[in-house]
């Protein structure tokens, strides 16, 4: 019965937004997010950590913290071999009473198909916890989640990952909760959904600028699909501004800094268009690489690939 309950409040919670997981607006600087093939397509050792801070000013709002780290091997024998990027993720989502914590470890595979185009495959596997933070609020001294306090769930994950890119363009796919989990409470309705993410990207440069325009769709099929839109302006490399747009949620502004020559800092801010979806909603990255210029991606040369989603 305990455990019932508990789960109960934990599906409550994880559906409150039509959907299963986090939304994030930098979602091309935070790309590992939400598809495994990203790693590997540096060069070097890359690190990013984030925090997303949804409807500021309300109790119990959606919080976000994540941070990964990739690297990449055997990409001097890059055209015939191909390469191997290996990587962590790890993301913490506080929403009210409840907490939920992702641990993946990632691994991906990349081949060049032609002078133009590199293909990838990546996966992740991991652990997902659902657990109740605290069982009385001042405000509300439910015994029935007293009895719940420290309560957890915890059950494996698995996401597949495509990505196809050229040094303009990428496409992307991935799929996420793979793992078909009965949480417990019986019946197929209490399984987690399978979110399948499409992904696109086109850079443009214009003399000292770069345009940078892509699109994240994500469905689970029992619920309306979601469609991202962000436009980004790049100069040199040093600075960055962007607007973006999530279907019937929010508009976006958002902005980029070259902090040092390998350290640099994303923010983010949503304007509510909905007043169901409470106050306005703050993200802020960071990202460490010591890749050199233009450094990232694939092979080397005139021939080298890199993916637009990192330059």
């Amino acid at each position: 019965m305990k455990k019932g309950l508990f789960i109960i409040f934990i599906v409550l919670g994880c559906f409150a937004q039509a959907q299963q997981n986090v939304q994030y607006t930098q979602y091309s600087f935070n790309n590992m997010s939400y598809n495994p093939a990203f790693i590997g397509t540096t060069k070097c050792l890359s690190f990013k950590a984030g925090t997303r801070m949804q409807w500021v000013g309300f109790e119990g709002a959606p919080r976000t913290s994540f941070a990964s780290i990739q690297k990449t091997f055997g990409s001097k024998n890059f055209q015939n071999k191909g390469k191997h990027g290996l990587g962590l993720y790890i993301e913490q989502d506080e929403l009210h009473i409840t907490t939920r914590t992702y641990v993946k470890l990632g691994y991906a595979y990349h081949k060049k198909l032609s002078s133009k185009f590199t293909a990838g495959l990546g996966v992740y596997a991991g652990i997902q916890q659902y657990a109740l933070n605290t069982a009385i609020g001042p405000n509300n001294p439910d015994p029935v989640l007293a009895n719940s306090d420290g309560s957890e769930l915890k059950y494996p994950d698995i996401m597949p990952g495509l990505l196809l890119y050229s040094n303009k363009v990428y496409y992307s796919f991935s799929i996420n909760q793979l793992y078909f989990k009965n949480m417990g409470l019986g019946g197929d309705e209490n399984k987690q959904v399978n979110q399948y993410m499409f992904g696109w990207g086109h850079k443009s440069p214009a003399g000292k600028w770069t345009l940078f325009k892509s699109v994240l769709l994500k469905t689970n099929m029992t619920a309306p699909p979601v469609l991202d839109m962000n436009l980004n302006w790049d100069y040199r490399g040093d600075f960055g501004i962007g607007l973006g747009y999530r279907t019937g949620e929010a508009v976006s502004a958002q902005l980029k800094l070259k902090l040092l020559a390998s350290v640099s800092l994303g923010y983010a801010f949503d304007y509510p268009l909905n007043k169901i979806m409470g106050n306005y909603t703050h993200e802020i990255m960071i990202s460490f690489s010591r890749c050199p210029e233009n450094g990232v991606g694939s092979g080397s040369g005139k021939d080298s690939h890199y993916c637009p989603a990192y330059n």
